[in-house]
């Protein structure tokens, strides 16, 4: 079996994506004096990991391939929530070590979830290749682009668990950054391995953010009881 083949297949997607989701919620959730709050962040995150390994793989387990628009728009619908899990996470951290959204938490998470699908998008479009990987590579490139600017401006200047939110961005930063190493590789010399390296930040996706930002919390004295709530800014 090539290494492709390993990728494309079963073991790899969804086996593998929903043994790292699965170890990783159980991994945060062993972080003693965790806020409330912040477990349930993390099982609504694994949750949304599980889900995505299943109705993203090529032949979805119980269902088949998707067919028609189903086959486009699932996929796509998971990146982008995806990408939002973290964004939304950086604007509802605390610095208690808690997690609280708001509307304006949710606003400013889906405009920065919009930013790279549609930069990416337009800079394919302008070099004109139809060919998905590179569509792949751009998006990975600019999301890092984006998280590196995130990390260095925008989280410094707002009042909040700094620490926490840089730590957990460096972390999708790298995640990030390796499936941009990966997909190069493969574009520039076509060799198999390529695939064999986008195993790793597929697990640290999917496994890996949950207990990130479980571990990198600050502990909570008095954990809050609600995800939801007025608390947030």
């Amino acid at each position: 079996m090539s290494y492709a083949e390993f990728y494309d297949s079963f073991l790899q997607h969804p086996l593998l994506l929903w043994a790292g989701a699965i170890f990783g919620l159980l991994l945060a959730l062993s972080r003693p004096s965790l806020s409330a709050t912040v477990r349930r962040y993390c099982v609504a995150l694994a949750t949304i990991s599980l889900l995505d390994a299943w109705l993203t793989a090529n032949d979805v387990p119980g269902i088949g391939p998707l067919t028609g628009a189903a086959a486009s728009f699932v996929p796509l619908a998971f990146v982008l929530i995806g990408d939002f899990r973290f964004f939304l996470f950086i604007e509802s951290a605390k610095p208690d070590g808690t997690v609280a959204t708001s509307p304006g938490a949710w606003m400013r998470a889906s405009a920065w979830t919009l930013l790279v699908p549609t930069g990416s998008q337009l800079i394919v479009f302008a070099l004109g290749p139809n060919e998905p990987r590179v569509l792949f590579f751009v998006y990975e490139a600019l999301f890092v682009l984006l998280s590196i600017g995130l990390a260095r401006v925008y989280l410094p200047r707002r009042s909040g668990p700094l620490k926490w939110t840089q730590r957990v961005t460096r972390f999708v930063i790298a995640y990030y950054a390796l499936w941009a190493v990966a997909d190069a590789v493969i574009l520039t010399t076509g060799e198999d391995v390529g695939f064999l390296l986008r195993v790793l930040p597929n697990v640290l996706y999917y496994g890996g953010l949950v207990p990130a930002i479980a571990w990198a919390a600050p502990i909570a004295d008095k954990p809050r009881e609600g995800l939801l709530g007025p608390q947030g800014s």
